[in-house]
């Protein structure tokens, strides 16, 4: 474990590193301030020891290292003299440190509280992570990467309150493999995932960074087009077919190529995100009905479906 060790009296810095560094620990000594949170930025070590009262330009050491980009994640421990006030004690702990010792500190005191500190460390950052694993969970399809539905649905919501209120155009594509039953059951499921992430890359490539993709589960996709009028979504619909049309999946000696339908709607300005997904839905139908590999534009709003109220 690298621990960094910032005392500007040598005697305490010894105090605190030699049992760490008998403990084999990698120790660094700084004697001020500015040296440790140089050492911390270049290098951060899971632990820092540092005296109380230290500060970089005006600023209390512990803040720096704290709001520091680099060296945020070092657990920090404030080191006291025997007359530290309480509420010192408790400022210090408020503002990120993850403990504070108090002088005199006797060596096997110092070892088990910074290995307790670093393990408290590892324990908040596996938190964190596994929070995170669970947050993609929560919105990402597993096999494409995509938004699953009930995230791009939310984000739709999201993209038809922001048109609303800057009086943006905003746009969708529901985009479906045609025949994708047929892949499945003449080439097994693993030839219809590897298509299915085939697709995936081929409309990713024909969108920017602004527009958002989902999985809406099979074989269907949504694409959210913001700032995108009803000319201008007919022609990211085509592009969106032909990028498909070219594309050709190779999987244990089979080459595979698919296409797709694409229904797109331009929001009324009124209209929810339910009614326009379903204007959209209406049009990939319309498309298949050509005969796939086609693309078709959405009627307005129908009068027969609800309003927004």
């Amino acid at each position: 474990m690298d621990v960094v060790v910032a005392h500007s009296d040598p005697a305490a810095r010894r105090v605190l590193g030699g049992p760490l560094g008998e403990a084999g620990h990698s120790v660094a000594e700084a004697d001020t301030a500015e040296e440790a949170l140089a050492a911390c930025r270049a290098r951060p070590p899971e632990v820092a020891l540092v005296q109380a009262g230290f500060q970089v330009a005006g600023r209390p050491l512990l803040d720096a290292l704290k709001g520091d980009p680099e060296a945020y994640t070092t657990a920090v421990v404030v080191v006291g003299p025997v007359d530290l006030a309480l509420s010192d004690v408790r400022d210090a702990l408020h503002r990120g440190a993850h403990d504070v010792l108090i002088e005199p500190i006797s060596p096997g005191e110092v070892i088990a509280r910074v290995n307790a500190v670093a393990r408290m460390k590892s324990l908040q950052e596996e938190l964190v992570a596994q929070t995170r694993r669970l947050e993609t969970m929560l919105h990402e399809d597993p096999l494409t990467g995509l938004f699953n539905r009930r995230y791009v649905l939310t984000r739709l919501a999201g993209l038809i309150s922001g048109a609303r209120r800057h009086g943006r155009p905003l746009s969708v594509a529901m985009i479906d493999v045609d025949h994708f039953k047929r892949v499945n059951d003449e080439h097994g499921h693993d030839a219809g995932d590897a298509t299915l992430v085939a697709t995936t890359i081929a409309l990713r490539d024909r969108l920017r960074a602004e527009d958002e993709l989902g999985r809406l589960g099979g074989e269907e996709f949504l694409a959210l087009l913001p700032d995108v009028d009803r000319d201008s979504a007919a022609v990211v619909a085509e592009s969106l077919r032909t990028s498909v049309e070219n594309v050709r999946t190779r999987l244990d000696g089979l080459e595979l190529g698919v296409t797709v339908s694409v229904g797109w709607a331009t929001w009324d300005g009124e209209e929810t995100a339910e009614q326009l997904v379903k204007r959209a839905d209406i049009a990939l139908l319309s498309a298949k009905r050509q005969g796939r590999n086609a693309i078709q534009g959405a009627d307005p709003l129908s009068a027969s479906l609800p309003r927004r109220t």
